[in-house]
């Protein structure tokens, strides 16, 4: 009984800390900022690089 009272309370705490990081990331807006911060400025370097063809 005591182990799984033990694996409960780990389980708790487990999902208390994914609970409170999803909140933490939704209420500070994280996910646009690494998007605007990390993730544009690669895709920007990338596609700038490439050649373009123009014709139509």
């Amino acid at each position: 009984m005591k182990t799984a009272f033990k694996v409960a309370k780990t389980l708790t705490g487990l999902g208390l800390l994914a609970f409170l990081g999803t909140f933490s990331i939704f209420m500070f807006n994280l996910e646009n900022k690494m998007i605007y911060y990390v993730i544009r400025p690669l895709l920007n370097k990338h596609y700038d690089t490439q050649t373009r063809d123009r014709k139509i």
